[in-house]
């Protein structure tokens, strides 16, 4: 019985020691979650394309690009370039610092200054631009775009859409067009 009670005394203080050793005892420090990346997918230098019915339907290319975790929003950042090809012949180019992608309404934003150039000759500069997926149609229609057909004629318009299926491009609003000749 001495066992029983001298065992119990001894597991009693064991137990005391040790909760009392919190108190003495430093902790390591919690880690701060405030320096840390929000979640989803990160990457630095980064290239992708895309394919259909085999060939090669388009491509980007940026320093940083941010994903979330349902592979939703893309954001590319830094120097960004998008091409667009059509019968296996590049369509559009574009050069932005900004663009995104909404998997959701499947379409390509970009909110910054854009240069882009046609097939057909077209360069210009627009202050944004959008980027249908279903219907190949890019335009910009919030502010000034100007542009030129290389060696025939400066322009400037409100609105810009260039159908990248057809290599179609229009202009509308306030045009206003320099000819060569």
């Amino acid at each position: 019985m001495k066992r029983i009670i001298l065992l119990g005394i001894f597991i009693l203080v064991g137990l005391v020691a040790w909760g009392t050793s919190y108190y003495f005892v430093p902790l390591e420090k919690e880690v701060s979650n405030t320096n840390l990346e929000k979640a989803g997918i990160y990457a630095e230098k980064v290239y992708l394309k895309g394919r259909s019915e085999g060939n090669l339907s388009w491509e980007v290319s940026a320093d940083n690009l941010n994903i979330d975790l349902n592979y939703k929003h893309f954001v590319f950042e830094g120097d960004v370039k998008g091409k667009v090809y059509r019968d296996k012949k590049l369509s559009l180019l574009i050069i932005t610092k900004r663009a995104e992608i909404d998997r959701d309404k499947n379409i390509l934003k970009i909110p910054t200054e854009l240069h882009f150039e046609t097939e057909d000759g077209f360069k210009g500069i627009a202050p944004e631009g959008i980027w249908y997926f279903d219907t190949g149609i890019f335009m910009s229609t919030k502010g000034r775009v100007k542009f030129e057909k290389v060696g025939e004629f400066k322009a400037e318009a409100d609105m810009f859409v260039f159908d990248t299926n057809k290599g179609k491009a229009e202009f509308e609003g306030n045009v206003v067009i320099e000819t060569y000749y």
